[in-house]
C-alpha cells in the first residue's frame, strides 16, 4: 500500500514537472516579467502540492511588494519551490542547474541568474546583475552559504550579493528554512548535500508520508550605512536565531573591519 502511494505521488510530481517545463518552454518568454513571476509562483505551489509538502510561514511578512533581496539558508532543491511558492522572485542558482533535464529549461525561462560557485570574477558579474534586477523592481532570492547543509547547522554567509542590495538601495530580508516530519522531528530526508543526486533525493522525499517546510521571515535590514560584510553577519545571525542553532553549529562570519571614527573638530 505504501509503495502504491509513493508511485502515485511520483506520477503526480512527474506530471507537474512536465507541465511546468511545457509552460516554461512555450509560454513564459511571451509574458511580461511581473506576470511571469506570478505564474512561476503558481507552478511552484502546484509542485509542492504534488510532493505533499506543506508550507508554514511565520515571522515578519513583507508589508508591500517593494523589491527585496531575500537571503536564506540552503538545505535542498525544495527550497526553491518553497520560497518560489511563497513570493514571486528571481533566484540565483549554480550554473550547473542550467543543464539539468527539465529543471534547466524551467530555471532559464523563469529568469534565474546563474553563478559559477567559487569564482570571485563570476560573483562580481552576478552581483551586478542582481543589483540591476533589484533596481528594475524584481525581488531576488540568494543562498549566501553557496552550498547546502542538512539543516542542523549553518554555513558562513558570503557577502558578495549583499553588495547588490547596497548598490540598488533594496532592503534585505533574512529567511530561515527548515523541514519537519508530521511528528515535529527534523526531516533530514529533504536535505540535498554532498554528492547527492536529484533522482535519489526525489525518491527520499517521495517516501516520506508528508513533509512540512517552515519558512520564517526575519525583520528587514536596511543596507544604508552598513558594509556588505556587516550585512552578511547580521543576516546570518538572524537566520541562526530563527533556527535556534547554538553558536557551535554556526560558522563564524567573515571578519568585519573596525569602523574609523573621525576625530572631533
Amino acid at each position: 500500500m505504501r509503495a502504491l502511494a509513493v508511485l502515485r505521488r511520483g506520477g503526480a510530481v512527474l506530471w507537474s514537472l512536465i507541465l511546468t517545463w511545457g509552460i516554461a518552454a512555450l509560454v513564459a518568454a511571451r509574458l511580461a516579467p511581473r506576470t511571469r513571476r506570478l505564474l512561476s509562483t503558481r507552478l511552484a505551489q502546484n509542485t509542492l502540492a504534488a510532493l505533499d509538502v506543506r508550507m508554514h510561514v511565520t515571522g515578519v511578512s513583507p508589508a508591500d511588494d517593494r523589491p527585496r533581496l531575500f537571503v536564506a539558508n540552503h538545505v535542498s532543491w525544495l527550497d526553491v519551490y518553497a520560497l518560489g511558492a511563497w513570493w514571486p522572485a528571481r533566484f540565483v542558482a549554480k550554473v550547473e542547474t542550467a543543464s539539468w533535464p527539465l529543471a534547466g529549461t524551467i530555471a532559464r525561462r523563469f529568469d534565474a541568474l546563474f553563478i559559477v560557485r567559487g569564482s570571485f570574477r563570476d560573483a562580481a558579474r552576478v552581483k551586478a546583475r542582481v543589483a540591476a534586477a533589484l533596481a528594475a523592481g524584481d525581488s531576488v532570492v540568494v543562498f549566501p552559504e553557496a552550498t547546502t547543509t542538512d539543516g542542523t547547522r549553518l554555513g558562513r554567509f558570503h557577502p558578495a550579493m549583499f553588495q547588490a542590495a547596497i548598490e540598488a538601495g533594496a532592503v534585505i530580508q533574512p529567511v530561515a528554512v527548515r523541514y519537519r516530519r508530521p511528528d515535529g522531528s527534523l526531516c533530514l530526508a529533504a536535505a540535498f548535500v554532498g554528492d547527492d543526486n536529484f533522482a535519489a533525493s526525489l525518491c527520499r522525499v517521495l517516501r516520506e508520508p508528508a513533509i512540512q517546510v517552515e519558512v520564517h521571515v526575519g525583520p528587514a535590514l536596511s543596507p544604508a550605512g552598513w558594509t556588505r560584510r556587516e550585512l552578511a553577519a547580521r543576516a546570518q545571525a538572524a537566520v541562526a536565531g530563527a533556527l535556534g542553532l547554538p553558536p557551535a553549529l554556526v560558522l563564524r562570519p567573515y571578519p568585519v573591519r573596525p569602523r574609523r571614527i573621525a576625530p572631533a573638530a
